[in-house]
């Protein structure tokens, strides 16, 4: 895993410096857009122009990759609070909850082609709330092992959500019906690291594809519709969150993604 985590880190790092090196512009393709159909190689006539500041497939996969990071992330804390029998770890999959919906804001922004402003701050306000919250969280998480800070307790953050009922048997009832993104670790636990690799960036590599040749077709990312724009924002941060809460109401509860 290190060796892997390396490499990535290394790959990452070269594809970040490569446009600043050739001379980038504005709207220069990220990595000249390699994953990119070519437009004549293109079988359909879609309704509609890609503009010049269209993702990339590679920026897509990025995008869609850290959505299903987080996803995959929050299932990781809500399971290991049955491991450890410490229902705080559950405060850290709700403390992620705004930095997922940050990242669902800004693949709504691209989705609508750059065309809404008001989405970068609101997008910067839900990773200033999002890490307050799992700032809290793994403070709660560090309270709860015994950890203190050198000058003492902290009025009110000490008093906060310090005296959860940590059943186990009910954690772990709850963690038998975790299905989703969220459990994807789990579903690929028998693979090795690169193959599990290899897979979810195939799994991102299609979603982007449908996203990029597919919204064409449709006239809603051309007109900049504010209210369409927050819909697409807010509707599937209210269901993960209903969603967890649903899972800690009733552990039969699977989810719907």
């Amino acid at each position: 895993m290190t060796k892997l985590v390396g490499g990535l880190t290394a790959v990452a790092f070269l594809t970040a410096l490569l446009p600043g090196l050739v001379g980038a512009e504005v709207h220069t393709p990220y990595l000249g857009g390699i994953l990119d159909i070519p437009p004549r190689a293109l079988p359909w006539s879609a309704s509609h122009p890609e503009p010049e500041n269209a993702l990339t497939i590679a920026c897509w996969i990025i995008h869609i990759t850290s959505l299903v990071e987080f996803l995959v992330a929050m299932g990781f804390c809500w399971r290991y609070a049955d491991i450890t029998g410490n229902p705080k770890w559950k405060g850290l999959t709700w403390g992620l909850l705004p930095l997922h919906s940050s990242g669902i804001t800004a693949c709504t922004y691209h989705l609508f082609y750059n065309s809404i402003p008001v989405l970068v701050p609101l997008q910067a306000m839900l990773t200033c709330i999002g890490n307050t919250t799992a700032m809290f969280a793994a403070y709660r998480i560090a309270k709860s092992n015994g950890w203190s800070t050198p000058w003492g307790n902290i009025p009110y953050l000490d008093d906060v959500g310090m005296n959860d009922d940590g059943n186990s048997d009910k954690l772990r009832r709850e963690s038998q019906s975790l299905v989703g993104f969220e459990d994807l670790g789990d579903a690929l636990a028998a693979d090795n690291d690169y193959t599990f690799i290899v897979k979810l960036f195939a799994g991102c590599a299609f979603a982007s594809y449908i996203i990029k040749y597919g919204e064409v077709w449709f006239d809603f990312p051309f007109e900049a519709e504010l209210y369409v724009a927050l819909a697409f924002i807010f509707l599937p941060s209210i269901l993960n969150a209903f969603k967890w809460y649903k899972r800690s109401q009733d552990p039969t509860f699977e989810g719907w993604f």
